[in-house]
């Protein structure tokens, strides 16, 4: 017999239901982690490792029973605004799902996945495997079935655009819009954005490794008042000298780090003084005779 037809104006995209899915896992990702923080500060985070699956079939079970039971659609639906209709072979127009198909829809996408879950666990155990040969090889075979099941619903799918999940021909439920086809807008406002930083960050990381950041600071840090007296501070960072330091071209006293390291990293030091350039450490003479007066 004909399924009802879903008017054109009503078809969903493929890529809308793509989504929806799509965004339904991204929401059970996001409970099971709040839900792994919460245990955790009870120190009960063992839990999802002795009862993973559990934890899993309980989420998406309240999930059926919080929206779909009432609303006869996943969270993802409604974000795009789909939902089901069933499309029950014999019905002549469009009707809301039953509660015996959203029941058929609880078996198959949560009681059924979580016990082949467990099945396939119990398979893994070697004592199983060595004592029921015949049935491991039926697993196996079930397993490799529903496989191409679901590759072949697959394709289908993206032929016609008609049933993405094999749960969904076996509930004999679709999904369409109920107000209409909605222009499908995509913004690129915050990918630009991301673009824009990506690049920028990438630029920054090439850059700054050539940019001698402490000749930079030097060009726009002027020396306070005490550096007047030449005699007993730096002229590099305005303080005492720590081994202090002094050029032998122009006497002027330097901590021996600062010194050292303009040398090194610039190439010169340009003293701050008098602006005579020493090139070599060698023109760095130690000043025995302020050790005393910088102790003191």
């Amino acid at each position: 017999m004909d399924e009802p037809k879903i008017p054109n104006g009503n078809l969903p995209l493929r890529v809308n239901q793509l989504d929806a899915e799509a965004s339904d896992e991204f929401i059970h990702e996001i409970i099971l982690e709040k839900l792994r923080d919460v245990l955790k500060y009870l120190q009960l985070s063992n839990i999802f490792t002795s009862y993973q699956l559990e934890v899993d079939a309980a989420i998406k079970f309240g999930l059926w029973w919080v929206v779909f039971r009432k609303q006869r659609s996943t969270l993802g639906q409604q974000l795009l605004d789909l939902e089901y209709t069933s499309v029950r072979p014999g019905a002549k127009t469009l009707s809301a799902i039953t509660r015996v198909q959203s029941l058929l829809y609880l078996i198959c996408n949560v009681v059924t996945p979580y016990l082949w879950a467990r099945l396939r666990e119990l398979q893994a155990i070697r004592s199983f495997s060595d004592s029921n040969p015949h049935l491991d090889k039926l697993i196996t075979i079930l397993q490799t079935t529903w496989q191409y099941v679901n590759l072949l619903n697959f394709v289908t799918f993206l032929y016609n655009g008609q049933f993405l999940h094999v749960y969904e021909r076996i509930c004999g439920m679709r999904s369409f819009h109920p107000k209409g086809k909605q222009l499908r807008e995509v913004g690129f406002e915050f990918s630009n954005r991301e673009i824009m930083w990506h690049g920028f960050t990438e630029f920054m990381t090439f850059l700054l490794p050539y940019i001698n950041m402490r000749k930079v600071k030097t060009m726009f840090t002027f020396s306070s008042a005490k550096s007047s007296d030449g005699s007993k501070f730096c002229k590099e960072c305005d303080s005492y000298p720590t081994n202090p330091t002094r050029v032998a071209d122009c006497s002027h006293i330097y901590c021996y780090h600062c010194a050292a390291s303009l040398v090194t990293t610039d190439g010169a030091l340009e003293c701050k003084a008098c602006n005579v350039k020493i090139t070599s450490l060698g023109n760095l003479e130690r000043a025995q005779h302020l050790i005393s007066l910088v102790d003191a």
